[in-house]
Order: C-alpha cells, then sequence, then structure tokens
C-alpha cells in the first residue's frame, strides 16, 4: 500500500488486487524452482488460485468506489497503512537463500505459509470491519481461500518432508 496514513475501501481493494498479483507471480516462480515435484504441483495449483482471487476483487470495485464502507474506519484504516505485501509474500533474496539451502523446498513452503497466513488475517480484519452484506461475504471468501492455502501448504509440508526422511 502506498505510505499514506488512511485508505479508502477502493484503495484497500486495489493493494488487496495488487497482493493477489504479487501472490501469482510468487507462486509461479516456485513453480519454476521447487526441487519436489509435490512442491511444483502445489504452487502451479496456488498460482491459478490467485487470478481467481484477482478476478472476485475486480467484480468488487464497482460496488465501493463511491466512498467508504467500513465501520470504525478511524481505528481500521491505520491497521491498513502498516501492511503492505512486502510483509506477505517473501522477497526475492528469502526465497533464493531458502531455495539453496539442504532444506529448499521446506523452507520456501514455510515462507509460503507465513504469508498466507499474514493475508487470511488481513481479510479476515477486512470482513469484520466492512459496512456491506457484500463486503464482508467477499472478504470472508477471500480470508477462508487464504485460510485454506495455509493449510495445503502445511499438509504439503509434512508430504515432503516424510519424504526427505
Amino acid at each position: 500500500m502506498s505510505g499514506t496514513e488512511y485508505f479508502s475501501g477502493f484503495e484497500v481493494i486495489r493493494a488487496a488486487m495488487e497482493v493477489e498479483k504479487n501472490g501469482h507471480r510468487f507462486y509461479s516462480s516456485m513453480v519454476e524452482k521447487a526441487h519436489s515435484d509435490l512442491a511444483r504441483e502445489l504452487f502451479s495449483m496456488l498460482a491459478q488460485d490467485e487470478v481467481g482471487h484477482l478476478k472476485t476483487l475486480e467484480r468488487m470495485i464497482p460496488l465501493y468506489q463511491e466512498g467508504e464502507f467500513w465501520d470504525n474506519e478511524d481505528e481500521f484504516l491505520p491497521y491498513l497503512s502498516r501492511f503492505s505485501d512486502r510483509e506477505v509474500f517473501p522477497s526475492a533474496e528469502q526465497v533464493e537463500a531458502a531455495l539453496v539451502s539442504h532444506e529448499g523446498d521446506l523452507k520456501a513452503l514455510d515462507l509460503a505459509i507465513e504469508a498466507e497466513e499474514k493475508f487470511a488475517a488481513y481479510f479476515h480484519k477486512a470482513a469484520d470491519h466492512a459496512r456491506t452484506d457484500e463486503g464482508k461475504k467477499a472478504f470472508s471468501w477471500l480470508a477462508a481461500e487464504e485460510d485454506r492455502h495455509a493449510e495445503v501448504l502445511k499438509d504439503r509440508r509434512r508430504q515432503i518432508a516424510g519424504q526427505e526422511r
């Protein structure tokens, strides 16, 4: 997000769209770099899911272009001002460091799990403060999707860790 202190609902949606785009880029690059077939398959699925999330956010734009749509915006929006996609998806340096290590796929999965959990928290917070039923529903769905991604990543991590023994 930008360095401004407060964001409108529209700006939050646009920022979430950027994070989804970055998520797609992150997972797409991980497909190329992963060592195991299990990890490559998972990262490919997650990259496609991020495209679906982006489309959901794009459909929300017309609903919220006209100003604020959260309760308690004075409390909620400063939280969002501290949130940025750099805090969600790992940097290229973090990914490279993880992948060159002995446990490359496991460390990359750990980074992805952390990212999904942070973004799920973002969407849960947005859903909690949304003023409209459509906003609550959309952000709740996105939060559930990110929670699901984290669980899938954790499950796949267990599978890969079991194979490396």
